[in-house]
């Protein structure tokens, strides 16, 4: 079980398990060594031994009670950080009429949700390591069955809660990521309605009585005669009639 510590290694954790997405099956780390069974088995009356067995038992189902609940949870989220990449995606064009803050903002908000949902993915299919007990191991074992199972079971439960509390950790550290790029995407929500609602400015007019427009606002021609006219003659009703005259010889 690879194990990582030091510094920043919950981030470091969270990494692998969004790495884990592009490598299903993979193994993922933990964030400690589950600690071996080193008591002598030897010592316990057969009483004891079921005991141990009975809450080795219970500890198993717990564990894996606690995974299906982790994973359920994590469909949840991951639901959540669909919905809000649908809305930043929606509103992109948008953003990007605004200045250079708002942009950085919504970016860093899309790179948030991708991780939430990288996180939440990988929860759903990276491989969970778990104790078990083999039968066939048990049945061939050095020691009787009882003694078997009872060292089985002590060995195996430190393994599943290692793995479910880091998975719990990385579901954590994925609804914070979730909540803080809502709440930064918050921020330049009403500057986003704001860039959507806002009215056309008015074309003005100039001096030759064509509209000239400031933006984005169409302008608008004046009003011209059809090229199509038709031309009215008025003809006088008189008309000169020639007289002969009279020669005078």
């Amino acid at each position: 079980m690879h194990v990582v510590k030091g510094r920043l290694a919950e981030v470091r954790v969270y990494g692998w398990y969004v790495l884990a997405v592009l490598r299903p099956g993979v193994e993922v780390p933990t964030f400690g060594q589950p600690e071996s069974f080193t008591a002598d088995i030897e010592r316990f009356t057969p009483d004891d031994l079921k005991i141990i067995v009975e809450e080795g038992r219970r500890q198993v189902d717990r564990q894996f009670a606690d995974l299906e609940k982790t994973r359920s949870r994590a469909t949840t989220l991951l639901t959540i950080g669909l919905a809000e990449l649908a809305v930043l995606a929606t509103s992109a064009n948008r953003v990007f009429l605004l200045g250079v803050p708002a942009r950085v903002v919504w970016a860093i908000s899309a790179l948030l949700v991708v991780l939430t949902i990288g996180g939440a993915a990988s929860l759903l299919t990276s491989r969970a390591d778990f104790g078990r007990l083999e039968t066939r191991q048990l049945a061939s074992g050095p020691m009787p069955v009882l003694r078997e199972a009872a060292l089985g079971y002590a060995q195996a439960v430190g393994a599943g809660e290692e793995t479910v509390r880091t998975r719990i950790t990385v579901l954590r550290d994925g609804v914070l990521l979730a909540v803080t790029a809502a709440l930064l995407y918050a921020v330049i929500w009403p500057f986003v309605t704001a860039a959507k609602t806002q009215p056309s400015p008015a074309p003005w007019p100039s001096s030759n009585g064509v509209s000239t427009c400031p933006g984005t606002c169409t302008p608008s021609l004046p009003d011209r005669p059809s090229p199509m006219t038709t031309a009215t003659h008025n003809l006088s009703p008189t008309s000169a009639t020639p007289t002969p005259s009279s020669l005078t010889r």
